[in-house]
């Protein structure tokens, strides 16, 4: 049995549940609160990161790291492609996904007063009390100290809502009417770009620039379909993903 190390919120985490849905692979989850990162995850994962998975003792960190291990552990159905170019078209969208998308999610949720409110509950949901009381005071400068490190925090909220809507754009132009963003089926490019997205979508700037591009609503539909657990309705693609994007499921 795998177990997954996970931070519920995190679209990183979303993204490995998905994988593991996609790839019908049993796994258990243990939920590590914020405030337990240095003394659980630490223990397990120097880097001090999640998710991580353990398989048989194994520790495998990151998620891009954990995505390539179960493809070669599991390579059914594969969500990496065997052509060269496909291949390099998924690794540059995973990366596009995972270090650029990923602070614009945050910068929406997290620092925008309207959406954190929503947001900042689900993020310590698993915590006590008192982290419960200070929280929604916190980490808002918390996380925009963390978006302005990377450079997204810094811009007005204008200038980062046109980012987001020239990356949905982006989005429609590579979509180009197929089903995919790479090849002719469902790959990790799809999932990565996904669980971002899910994330952009659920806040109430996001939601709307995505529901005015219909190809990429209907894009995100298609994943959400495909990377349920096996046997469960597409609007149960994971109560950790519903919960994760606080009220931004798909319709």
């Amino acid at each position: 049995m795998l177990t997954l190390y996970q931070f519920e919120i995190s679209p990183f985490c979303d993204k490995i549940r998905r994988i593991l849905n996609v790839k019908n692979v049993a796994y258990a989850v243990e939920e590590v609160p914020p405030t337990k990162t240095l003394s659980v995850v630490r223990k397990r994962n120097p880097a001090g990161k999640l998710p991580f998975l353990v398989a048989d003792g194994t520790v495998v960190a990151d998620s891009t790291d954990i995505a390539y291990w179960l493809e070669a552990r599991y390579p059914e159905p594969r969500l990496v492609p065997a052509d060269p170019r496909e291949r390099g078209l998924c690794h540059v969208l995973e990366d596009w996904a995972d270090e650029s998308l990923y602070f614009y999610e945050m910068r929406l949720r997290f620092t925008l007063p309207h959406n954190a409110r929503r947001f900042i509950p689900e993020l310590v949901k698993y915590e006590g009390s008192m982290v419960k009381t200070i929280a929604p005071y916190a980490l808002p400068f918390v996380m925009k100290s963390q978006v302005s490190s990377q450079g997204v925090g810094k811009r007005p909220i204008e200038v980062v809502l046109r980012d987001v809507e020239r990356h949905v754009d982006a989005l429609a132009g590579i979509l180009g009417g197929g089903e995919w963003l790479v090849g002719d089926r469902l790959t990790i490019a799809d999932v990565s770009v996904f669980a971002q997205l899910f994330c952009v979508r659920a806040s109430d700037e996001g939601g709307r620039l995505v529901a005015a591009r219909p190809a990429v609503a209907a894009w995100m539909e298609r994943v959400d379909r495909a990377t349920v657990p096996r046997g469960a309705s597409a609007g149960a693609a994971t109560a950790a993903s519903t919960a994760a994007a606080a009220t931004g499921t798909l319709p």
